[in-house]
């Protein structure tokens, strides 16, 4: 690899640059029009091998460097940083070093004071400055939106500051990879392609489905999301496109038995949703409802195709490589037929991919292409009114007017010494210059290493000098604060501790600062609910009053019939449509052989059992609703595996049965269940077979039981 790296052209070309480097040269690359002739570098407070190693070849080619860095030599302490780092970079003591400017500022001084005891005794001007304290990042948070950054007038700094710039409105959602346009590459990564076709896992499917990338006339794939989260149990198992398209499938014979039982009944339910459940137990399912959904399972199955073809276009085989030129040529065939309907944002970072210029002899495998894609779509834009880094402390003191340092916990304040990159150490590199260099360059080389490691190790002065800059030369209001809960068995630095008491400032109590507000809160008053609409609800709807009125009303009002989306609610609706369908006719070898196939995201075993753990029940008896007759057993699909108990209700199941409903006194109890903004919940194990568990804040998990 390293003799690969020596010949790349590109590489042969920059060592070749970097050989023939002049004053000239960087003057015309800087737009300078003079002879420049010095290089002034200012507070430099950590000078890694590479900066140096940069020094040096300015240095070499006839530039003078000039190192400006703040020093006291009657404070050793405060100014340990760069008394470590420029004796290793100029060669001398520092009593050699040419003082410009001797003036001392008068503030800060009870901090330096601190620091070093030979700091010079004077009185602390300082006046402005504050310390705060949040209890939740959430409240950092709301701080920010009252007080925003504002670029060189109100700055934060922080020393983790990626951690912190979530809490403001400079998150990464503008990364690329962050977006569904760039999750297609990160699925597209983790696909497979072999003779036997392309396998993939039904989360990466539906990434690349909703990501933009595919379209299939005046339907694009994003539309498909909500069919696609109903699907995910029906889908259960999938492993390539071809097990995709046969669910896919299979989902449509489904649709069309759905669609007999909703003709045979069509002059009597019109588009009466209640009615078309009774004559269809098929609708509790939730992907027979077309209406449901953006997009068809037809028009899915377009879209898969289209889909496919795409990766199969993009997708490399092991061990295959191509040229990175022809890789990009095709894949900006495929955007430009769906650029149309993107983001201007998402198309600015696309087509900056395009337009790099690559080598055309380069040809790359399929970790190395996405590594590719990864650099060029994974840079992240540079962000305005951010959070800062630390290391942007010095600089900012000197231009912002107001400056907030927050973050100061024991665990982040100062910071751990910089580590150098796995599998490196100073040691093995000075040996491996002195293996490899003589004389001059050697010298150089071993003398950049050891600034270097110094630059590393004094890292807890370099923070704690930081802190004093900002004190003593800071422009506006200095603010200091910590943020509890941001690390776990984390608490305030003790630097922080220690500012608060030489400074004497009391905490600011951001709770007293919140603004109050008054406001007449309008009385509502329950109004009359009209009863003739409750008369109109079928006995089998009632039956859920039972076990809890805010599912009867949900089921009644709501969905208008049990729509089960939950795959353990999707068995027991199965294998009571099953016993049922399997009473008449040619009985339960017909249902095997017609419906089986229709449900292939459970074995044949599993649907056998079901079948067969599952009791007959009638299904010749029958009720009527208004012009409708349905069978009595449907009630089994309206309560799937719900229990009566003895000592609860079970009014409406014994009235169901022996039909002598009285609808009026289960209208009298509904509607005292009724408040102003909820209908009252009773939970218990009921709640397990409730379609709407997922949205009822009062409802019982299995693992919330008593019997658990």
């Amino acid at each position: 690899m390293l003799d690969e790296l020596r010949n790349d052209p590109v590489i042969l070309s920059y060592l070749q640059e970097r050989a023939n480097l002049t004053k000239g040269k960087i003057a015309e690359k800087l737009n300078i029009d003079t002879d420049i002739h010095t290089v002034c570098v200012h507070h430099f407070d950590y000078i890694d091998t590479l900066r140096m190693m940069m020094f040096y070849l300015f240095q070499q080619i006839g530039l003078n460097v000039v190192f400006y860095i703040p020093f006291n030599p009657n404070a050793p302490d405060v100014y340990k940083t760069w008394r470590e780092i420029y004796e290793r970079v100029s060669g001398c003591d520092y009593s050699r070093w040419e003082c410009v400017e001797s003036s001392q500022p008068n503030r800060g001084t009870k901090f330096a004071q601190y620091l070093d005891k030979c700091f010079p005794h004077q009185e602390d001007q300082l006046d402005n400055i504050r310390f705060l304290s949040f209890n939740h990042p959430t409240e950092f948070k709301e701080y920010l939106q009252k007080n925003p950054i504002v670029n060189n007038q109100n700055e934060v700094i922080a020393s983790y500051e990626k951690d912190l710039n979530i809490y403001t409105d400079c998150t990464k959602s503008d990364h690329f990879y962050a977006s569904r346009y760039g999750k297609f590459f990160l699925s597209l990564q983790n696909c497979k392609k072999t003779e036997d076709g392309i396998f993939l896992t039904y989360d990466d499917y539906v990434n690349m489905m909703t990501s933009g990338w595919v379209q299939y006339g005046s339907i694009n794939g994003t539309q498909a999301l909500t069919l696609l989260v109903d699907l995910r149990d029906y889908m259960d198992g999938v492993e390539s496109f071809q097990n995709i398209m046969e669910r896919l499938q299979s989902l449509v014979y489904l649709q069309e038995v759905s669609q007999v039982f909703d003709e045979v009944a069509k002059e009597q339910a019109g588009r009466h949703r209640l009615k078309c459940y009774l004559s269809n137990p098929f609708r509790c399912f939730p992907y027979v409802h077309q209406s449901r959904y953006q997009i068809t399972v037809k028009q899915l199955i377009e879209c898969t195709k289209d889909l496919a073809r795409k990766v199969n276009r993009l997708l490399l085989a092991e061990r295959e490589k191509k040229n990175v030129q022809l890789y990009l040529r095709e894949l900006y065939k495929i955007y430009l037929t769906v650029k149309d309907k993107w983001e201007p944002s998402a198309k600015q970072k696309i087509e900056k991919l395009f337009s790099i210029h690559i080598p055309d002899h380069w040809e790359f495998a399929k970790e190395e292409l996405y590594q590719l894609l990864t650099f060029y779509l994974g840079s992240t834009e540079e962000q305005e009114n951010k959070i800062l880094n630390f290391d942007q402390l010095i600089g900012k003191t000197l231009s912002a007017e107001n400056i907030h340092v927050t973050g100061l916990s024991f665990k982040t304040f100062p910071w751990k010494t910089p580590e150098l990159p796995s599998l490196l150490t100073h040691t093995w590199l000075k040996e491996c210059i002195r293996c490899s260099f003589i004389a001059t360059n050697q010298n150089i080389r071993i003398n950049a290493l050891l600034v270097d490691y110094y630059s590393r190790n004094v890292t807890r002065s370099t923070a704690l000098y930081s802190i004093y800059h900002l004190l003593a030369y800071g422009n506006g209001q200095i603010t200091f604060s910590y943020i509890k809960d941001l690390q776990e068995n984390d608490g305030p630095s003790i630097y922080f501790m220690i500012l608060e008491e030489l400074y004497n400032k009391e905490k600011v109590n951001l709770e007293e600062q919140t603004e109050e507000f008054s406001w007449e809160e309008t009385v509502t008053t329950q109004e009359e609910i009209p009863k003739e609409p409750l008369r109109n609800i079928p006995d089998l709807l009632w039956l859920d009053s039972d076990f809890c009125q805010r599912k009867f009303f949900l089921n009644a009002f709501v969905e208008h019939h049990p729509v089960y989306e939950n795959d353990f609610h999707q068995q027991q609706a199965f294998s009571i449509i099953g016993k049922l369908l399997a009473e008449q006719g040619e009985g339960e070898e017909l249902f095997r052989e017609t419906m089986f196939p229709l449900f292939p995201q459970w074995t044949n075993a599993h649907k056998q059992n079901l079948l067969d753990t599952s009791y007959s029940s009638g299904l010749r008896t029958y009720k009527s609703y208004q012009n409708i007759y349905y069978p009595k057993a449907m009630k089994r699909l309206q309560r799937l595996g719900s229990k009566y108990i003895v000592t609860k209700n079970w009014k409406a199941k014994h009235q169901y049965d022996h039909d002598t409903f009285r609808i009026d006194e289960h209208i009298k109890e509904f509607l005292a269940s009724v408040r102003i903004k909820e209908i009252e919940a009773r939970s218990g194990q009921h709640c397990r077979m409730c379609p709407f568990l997922h949205v009822c804040k009062d409802g019982e998990y299995v693992i919330d039981a008593n019997d658990s």
